[in-house]
């Protein structure tokens, strides 16, 4: 495993008690963002739904599926943040993009985390996790084979969203 630090760790225990952080956004002004964590995964279902779905995940999430399985961050009731899925979470959600138009989802695709005030993704091409660049962009108004590869894995991201306080960076 990439011995990189990792922020999530951080972020799980700096937000256990009090659950936000105050943060700068784009044009300097000071916000305050929530977190909110679930309970970790146990080993046996990860196991279970590996199996069962045929999910090859890349190991930083795994990781993080066993200190927190889902979590929101960088809420700020406004107009931003994240919903990090659980995996069973993942799975639904994916599924129900496949049948609710996005039909150019791939087998191998799975559906991680999600905007909270639009309807874009982020996908795990489970196909290229012996590749960096495993991660899709999946911007609603466009079509599947319009989105592009982000060039971090997931540790990478993660470190990334944490340094530019939630903001998602990987459009610009």
């Amino acid at each position: 495993m990439n011995q990189q630090y990792f922020v999530l760790e951080q972020l799980f225990q700096k937000t256990q008690v009090e659950r936000t952080l105050e943060c700068t956004d784009l044009f300097g002004n000071i916000i305050r963002c929530t977190f909110e964590w679930k309970p970790p995964v146990c080993k046996e279902t990860l196991k279970i739904l590996k199996n069962e779905f045929n999910l090859n995940l890349p190991e930083d999430y795994e990781k993080f599926l066993f200190m927190s399985n889902g979590a929101i961050l960088y809420n700020d009731d406004e107009d931003s943040g994240y919903r990090l899925l659980s995996l069973e979470e993942a799975i639904q959600y994916t599924e129900k993009k496949k049948k609710g138009g996005y039909d150019g989802i791939k087998d191998d695709w799975l559906i991680f985390m999600s905007n909270l005030f639009d309807s874009d993704f982020l996908l795990f091409d489970m196909s290229r996790m012996n590749r960096n660049q495993y991660i899709l962009d999946g911007i609603a108004d466009e079509r599947e084979e319009e989105w592009r590869y982000l060039k971090w894995d997931f540790r990478t991201l993660m470190n990334l969203l944490f340094r530019v306080n939630g903001d998602n960076f990987w459009r610009y």
